[in-house]
């Protein structure tokens, strides 16, 4: 949880020669310092060009490089030499790996260091007037107060404030450096927030520039009509002033009345 807490603090971690060398040392040595100074700074640099700058055997080389890539620490992209016909490989350091264990370290460092200061406060020690052991309440009890390796006897050991007040100087300057750490990265957080805000401004410009204003559309105003009533004009007859739709029944009557005379004229005659 502590670490998840420091993710974006160790990923935007100003990395240095110094802290990549502080890394590295208990894995290389201090023969490895040479080779970190090479690859500092540089991407895919070929593991012969490594060996003549460094001055060391090829082997020593890739014997390093490989103890780097089993911590993690770097990274290599191989290419086959068309005239030789084997692969070469070329090597980069891996920031994001380096910085997360600079702080993985350094807190399980706090941890042990704090620990120690609680030991030495509450625990009384004892040592060797040949500087051969020093060793605790219980471990002397085992040894019957008596130097495991010289066989004298030992001592009580006044030096615990002072081993005391060294300890708090350790972990002072480590919070230090962690309290340091984190000012710088606050920094590129105001720096990264400043950028996003100018980039956002200057898209609002842009926008602005491409719209064109539209004059607002006036609606007007639409008058319903009212519906006009149809009349029904009936037509009157000149003669007797009665309107047509009778007439026409009762010209229909005498037309079927002249029929039925017709016939009954013909049927006489025969």
């Amino acid at each position: 949880e502590m670490f998840k807490r420091d993710k974006y603090q160790y990923k935007t971690m100003r990395l240095t020669q110094n802290k990549i060398e502080e890394i590295t040392l208990p894995i290389l040595g201090e023969e490895g310092l040479l080779l970190i100074k090479e690859l500092y700074g540089k991407e895919n640099v070929s593991e012969f060009d490594l060996a003549k700058r460094t001055k060391y055997d090829i082997k020593i080389v890739r014997k390093m490089l490989y103890l780097l890539y089993n911590n993690n620490l770097v990274g290599f992209n191989r290419k086959k030499d068309k005239e030789k016909g084997w692969y070469i490989y070329y090597w980069t350091l891996i920031p994001e790996s380096i910085r997360f264990i600079y702080f993985k370290r350094k807190r399980e460092q706090l941890v042990r260091l704090n620990e120690k200061m609680l030991e030495e406060e509450k625990e009384l020690f004892f040592i060797c007037p040949n500087d051969c052991v020093r060793l605790n309440f219980d471990q002397g009890m085992d040894f019957e107060f008596h130097c495991p390796e010289c066989g004298e006897l030992i001592t009580q050991d006044t030096s615990n404030e002072a081993n005391i007040a060294k300890i708090k100087k350790v972990i002072e300057k480590i919070e230090e450096d962690l309290k340091k750490e984190q000012r710088d990265v606050k920094r590129v957080i105001i720096k990264e927030k400043k950028k996003e805000a100018k980039k956002k401004v200057v898209k609002k410009k842009v926008v602005k520039k491409k719209t064109i204003k539209k004059k607002p559309v006036t609606k007007k105003k639409v008058t319903k009509k009212k519906p006009i009533k149809k009349k029904v004009i009936t037509k009157k007859s000149k003669i007797s002033g009665t309107s047509l739709r009778g007439k026409k029944k009762t010209v229909a009557k005498k037309k079927t009345v002249k029929k039925t005379i017709k016939k009954k004229v013909n049927k006489k005659k025969k």
